[in-house]
């Protein structure tokens, strides 16, 4: 059994991802703007690192429309892999933007800091968390609903840039505090030390993102789907008086991937092709095979060595 992407379903993907874009350039492009006014390294890193989640959404969006077909001569499973190569790529980007950073605000400490206008860089703060949180909400409820690993990484980038918003706000109010109680010597050292804060703090999300495309690139089973499918596989067995069965799993991106094969006994009382395809209907339906992508191959042999 094999599966077709549905049409609706991909273009309100792409059309998701477009706002994202929109979005992100707009703020990336007012934050790198604001950044190199205020002199505020921090702030530039939240605009830079919008920028650079800009191209890689415009990446997810082009793996988005290839999902969209059913594949080619030259790709005959379809383009299902790109989409945890593209995941695993965008938290690579990321990963180093946030270790680029995190020496640079070493480097600012060890020189003396950097003097911001706390007022003007709090207002940025504020508004851009306003619009990353909100962003965050609606492209996660997309995923949801859309089952889309690239919706998901997305929506990472948009909760983490609304985290770091946050906390630029939160430390810019304690530079205008440091100035207003006459702590002027400190406060240099705030832009630099929430740089630092906020990349340690949110390094592990990109991170976590290429683990995960990467368990998915190199084909590793998912205990829950790999746990499903033998309980499946061991009740078909148990209905039907197979001998044995062996399966074997793996999820790419949205897609899964299962093959199976029973063992029947030597002398198995002849079966029509229709009876074993009413065997493999049966399996898919318990596999939920009308809810997700599934592509699904049920062999029946009687030597051990085809198993």
């Amino acid at each position: 059994m094999t599966f077709a992407p549905d049409p609706r379903e991909s273009r309100a993907e792409q059309r998701l991802l477009r706002l994202s874009i929109h979005v992100t350039l707009a703020t990336g492009l007012v934050g790198a703007a604001m950044g190199l006014c205020l002199g505020s390294r921090s702030v530039l890193f939240d605009g830079v690192y919008s920028l650079v989640d800009v191209a890689m959404t415009g990446l997810a969006l082009i793996v988005s429309k290839l999902l969209a077909t059913e594949g080619s001569r030259r790709f005959q499973f379809g383009y299902w892999h790109f989409e945890p190569m593209v995941a695993a790529f965008n938290g690579t980007i990321l990963t180093l933007s946030c270790l680029y950073a995190l020496l640079d605000a070493v480097s600012l400490l060890l020189d003396g800091g950097n003097r911001i206008e706390f007022g003007a860089a709090s207002a940025y703060a504020g508004v851009s968390a306003l619009v990353c949180l909100a962003m965050a909400w609606r492209v996660a409820r997309g995923a949801r609903e859309l089952d889309s690993d690239l919706l998901r990484v997305d929506a990472r980038a948009f909760l983490v840039g609304g985290l770091v918003s946050l906390a630029l706000l939160a430390s810019f109010m304690i530079g205008l505090a440091l100035e207003k109680a006459g702590r002027g010597d400190l406060a240099p050292y705030v832009d630099p030390l929430v740089l630092a804060a906020i990349i340690l703090a949110v390094a592990p999300l990109p991170v976590l993102t290429v683990v995960r495309g990467l368990r998915e690139v190199f084909l590793v089973a998912p205990r829950a789907l790999d746990a499903r499918v033998r309980a499946t596989m061991e009740a078909a067995r148990a209905r039907h008086g197979f001998l044995g069965f062996t399966s074997y799993v793996a999820k790419i991106g949205r897609a899964r991937f299962i093959d199976a094969y029973f063992l029947l006994p030597p002398d198995y009382p002849p079966a029509t092709v229709g009876a074993f395809d009413a065997i493999r209907d049966e399996i898919a339906r318990d596999l939920g095979a009308a809810e997700t992508q599934l592509w699904l191959n049920v062999s029946f042999t009687a030597d051990a060595k085809w198993t």
